[in-house]
């Protein structure tokens, strides 16, 4: 059962009326009075239900997305589709992420839940507990989720087993011998390209070596850096490099590679995962895999809004978007 006010206020020892000057912040309430209420509004994990406050017929105009940061290149770009076709809408958008933040990821989607903040939720590369889920179904409050599946809702997604096999093999009809992998630490995503990755391996009969491969948590340029200096002390033969945590990475690699004499793609040959912008002004020019990142951005809106609209079932469906290998002078 939902925690109100009135609850609060029994708590305490106060009047609704008091309680809800505290969370309005009022400068009429002493500091004590604060401090007991908001004590009791933490044990009590009550949120502020704010359609039943300010809105009229339970609608926030608010689109919530949801990442566990939005400094990634994956998520800035998915924003970015996101607001191309909310542009022809009356919908505002909010961003929350989970970085750096106490809470775990399904204690905020929770407290978006209960504080009523959006009427719909596009939420990036992050899971949601099945039980959680079904509250937000129960309430009739639309998600749609960006790369992670989850059962009962929409998901929109790339095709990343292709995509990592795709650049696996072009190593191997290259004639590369060594090929290392430069992956995120976890997410849905980053299982689907290592196992990618590994068919491509099996297929072609190459032995799979955990030791080829640097995980990343962060999928900056600095990690790249940082991998490259990694895999080449373990593994000096290693003649290439797929990263699959991006092009940033994938740049970064390229980057620390000059620093050490490393001639690319003499030396070591590299692809990343993306195609951003940057990727055909590096030099080399670097060849990667092709994720329509914006588009996906666009295409979990217009789900999300059919949602809203009741024009599109709440169920379990999978929009996907197929790999296009760019191939430039890094390989």
């Amino acid at each position: 059962m939902r925690v109100t006010i009135k609850d609060i206020a029994k708590k305490v020892g106060v009047t609704p009326a008091t309680v809800s000057m505290v969370i309005n912040n009022s400068p009429k309430i002493s500091q004590r009075t604060r401090e007991l209420v908001l004590a009791a509004i933490k044990d009590m994990n009550y949120h502020p239900n704010y359609i039943g406050r300010s809105l009229v017929k339970g609608k926030t105009n608010n689109i919530a997305v949801v990442a566990s940061f939005f400094a990634s290149l994956f998520a800035l770009e998915s924003v970015r589709g996101i607001e191309s076709n909310l542009r022809n809408t009356q919908y505002n958008l909010i961003l929350y992420s989970t970085r750096g933040i106490e809470e775990n990821e399904n204690d905020m989607l929770r407290r978006i839940f209960y504080e009523r903040r959006a009427d719909g939720l596009i939420i990036i590369s992050l899971k949601m507990q099945k039980e959680l889920l079904e509250e937000f179904k129960k309430e009739g409050i639309p998600i749609v989720f960006v790369e992670e599946i989850v059962e009962g809702a929409p998901t929109v997604k790339f095709k990343n087993i292709k995509g990592a096999y795709m650049a696996t093999e072009q190593f191997i009809k290259t004639n590369r011998k060594k090929i290392g992998l430069i992956i995120g630490e976890s997410g849905q995503n980053a299982e689907e390209r290592m196992k990618g990755y590994r068919e491509a391996l099996e297929d072609y009969g190459y032995p799979y070596d955990e030791g080829l491969v640097a995980r990343v948590a962060n999928y900056t340029f600095e990690d790249g850096e940082k991998s490259l200096k990694q895999l080449v002390k373990k593994n000096p033969k290693m003649d290439a490099v797929f990263c699959a945590a991006g092009d940033v990475t994938a740049i970064g690699v390229m980057d620390e590679a000059k620093d050490e004499g490393i001639k690319i793609p003499d030396d070591l040959a590299v692809i990343g995962y993306d195609d951003i912008y940057i990727s055909n002004l590096t030099n080399p020019g670097l060849t990667t895999i092709r994720q329509p990142i914006a588009q996906m951005g666009s295409q979990a809106f217009d789900v999300l809004i059919g949602m809203i609209n009741g024009t599109i079932p709440y169920e379990s469906k999978i929009v996907s978007f197929e790999p296009e290998i760019i191939i430039r002078e890094s390989v």
